[in-house]
């Protein structure tokens, strides 16, 4: 065979084969869907006791449980301030002090007054003593003595007048001293009546309404006086002191709040957070919450459930209802205003038998799981539900403990088909 009917024998040759090789690949890849394999694989894994918890996530900004903002109730100059911002504080602490020196001046001229009402309230109802009976009804006795000696002597004058024994200016003497003895019995028989006399009920009664009076004034400038010393109404920190030496506190303005110092009990802080609707009924008083602050995120704190206002607040459409949850802060790290991201814990249970969510087939309502048999096969089996998040599911009923259960993956490898011999027989997730 010549040179060149060797060639064209081999390009043939090399033709067939690239022919086949395409037409292999194009039988292979024309291969009905429903003939290839979804090779499925089993991951097999233990059923394990341990804790399960659910939870709801909001966030709000931490607040002091109390808070006091104290106000003067004088208005004076403050000359003495004995806090600063961040001090603690007792209860009934000063705070700061006010001028007090025109309340006193006013104080001891009220003092004054009151000593000199209730002299002379006293000696309205003052009883006299016998004595001064016994001497008041003898100058009455000794006055009508000399009047009626005065009455004869005068008598006599007249009769000796018309005889011309005496003068006129002698009788007219005479008639003098008549009336000067009838205004002396006039008199003593005043006096002697007055003593005898019981104070009049109305008299009594004007000065001791006066004595009240002057009494309610005094009280009053001994109030003012305690209140110029401000002190703390609560046991806490002084978050804000709004004075300095020299200020004038003014009271009953319209236009400033008045408040001069803010006292926060921050022994306990509060967070109030917006709750869903739909998760209201979720949450219960006493449920434990996690709280991490954005300044402090590697130190979550524990606190707990308060309350659950009953008015809701309706933003952009949506319903929620505040709780309140209540954070012990004995060292004083948590500062008011500062933001928190809490977690609060609705559900929780130990030594709970427990799967992965991923292990869960859910049909029609009913959960199973997949029960890997001793041959290794995977058995559907119903069971029942418990507490669910979003990577666990808490199983009651159906499985227990030591059990393998085989958890679907999808591989390049054929398995075994799974076993009808389940509650439920074939089928998966």
């Amino acid at each position: 065979m010549s040179k060149k009917g060797r060639k064209i024998i081999i390009l043939l040759f090399i033709l067939g084969v690239v022919f086949v090789a395409i037409w292999f690949l194009f039988l292979k890849n024309n291969v009905p869907s429903s003939q290839k394999e979804n090779t499925v694989t089993y991951k097999i894994i233990p059923v394990e006791k341990g804790t399960i918890s659910n939870s709801i996530s909001v966030v709000g900004t931490v607040e002091s449980l109390t808070r006091a903002e104290v106000k003067s109730e004088i208005g004076e100059k403050v000359t003495q301030i004995f806090v600063k911002s961040g001090d603690l504080v007792t209860k009934n602490k000063p705070l700061f002090q006010l001028d007090t020196r025109e309340l006193e001046i006013s104080r001891q001229k009220i003092e004054s007054q009151l000593l000199s009402a209730q002299a002379e309230l006293d000696k309205l109802l003052q009883q006299p003593s016998e004595v001064d009976l016994q001497q008041a009804e003898a100058n009455y006795q000794e006055a009508l003595i000399a009047l009626e000696n005065a009455q004869r002597t005068l008598e006599r004058h007249r009769e000796l007048f018309i005889s011309g024994g005496l003068s006129q200016e002698q009788l007219e003497q005479s008639e003098d001293q008549v009336i000067l003895k009838e205004q002396a019995v006039n008199v003593s028989k005043a006096k002697l009546d007055d003593l005898k006399e019981q104070p009049k009920k109305e008299d009594v009664e004007i000065r001791r309404a006066h004595i009240t009076e002057i009494k309610a004034s005094l009280e009053s400038i001994k109030n003012q006086l305690e209140a110029s010393l401000v002190k703390s109404p609560i046991a806490g920190t002084v978050i804000d002191m709004n004075v300095k030496v020299g200020d004038i506190i003014q009271t009953g303005s319209t236009t400033t709040t008045n408040i001069t110092a803010t006292i926060d009990d921050m022994s306990t802080m509060k967070v109030v957070v917006p709750i869903n609707e739909i998760d209201v009924p979720r949450i219960k008083e006493g449920m434990k919450a996690r709280v991490i602050l954005d300044a402090l995120p590697d130190n979550p704190f524990d606190g707990e459930v308060d309350s659950i206002s009953f008015l809701g607040k309706i933003t952009e459409n949506v319903v929620t209802y505040d709780a309140t949850v209540l954070i012990p802060n004995p060292d004083r790290i948590i500062r008011p205003e500062m933001t928190a991201d809490v977690e609060i814990t609705t559900q929780y249970k130990e030594n709970a038998t427990i799967i992965p969510l991923d292990a869960l087939i859910e049909k029609e309502g009913k959960g199973s799981v997949l029960i890997a048999n001793q041959e290794g096969e995977p058995i559907e089996r119903e069971v029942k539900l418990g507490i669910r998040n979003d990577s666990q599911v808490e199983i009651i009923e159906g499985i227990e403990a030591g059990e393998q259960i085989a958890l679907p993956l999808l591989t390049n490898r054929r398995t075994p088909p799974v076993s009808m011999g389940g509650p439920f027989g074939g089928g998966g997730r």
